[in-house]
């Protein structure tokens, strides 16, 4: 089995008005049984075709949820070598989870800067993060 069976594309809700957005990116309802909160934080390129990830973390989930432009999440399964690409774009307001172990990089596709939401169940821990390119 590929890590790759265990990420869930989860439906989120985006509402405009005159006035900007808001984005619902995860509800408590969406959470696995049992699943901590770690931290909560911002990923930002400014660039088209940036890449912000490439590695893996072996001690937590994450989830992303793209809020402005548009980017690709990349998947890898180190174990199996399978890979895995999902398409991100605010407009359809989707969060990806990614399970520990599954090699992730989020690729600003553009036209323009992105910016993703992400939650982690595990508080940022520089000894667990494994660089490997998705790519």
């Amino acid at each position: 089995m590929s890590l790759l069976d265990e990420v869930e594309v989860l439906d989120g809700r985006r509402r405009n008005d005159a006035r900007g957005w808001l984005h619902v990116a995860l509800g408590e309802s969406q959470l696995p049984e049992g699943a901590r909160f770690g931290e909560l934080y911002i990923v930002h390129s400014h660039a088209v075709g940036e890449r912000r990830g490439d590695h893996l973390h072996h001690g937590m989930d994450e989830w992303f949820a793209v809020v402005s432009g548009r980017a690709d999440l990349e998947l890898l399964d180190p174990g199996t070598g399978e890979r895995r690409t999902i398409e991100l774009q605010a407009e359809a307001a989707h969060t990806v989870r990614v399970p520990a172990g599954l090699a992730h990089c989020l690729v600003n596709t553009g036209p323009g800067p992105m910016t993703a939401i992400a939650w982690a169940t595990a508080e940022h821990d520089p000894g667990d993060v494994i660089t490997c390119a998705t790519a």
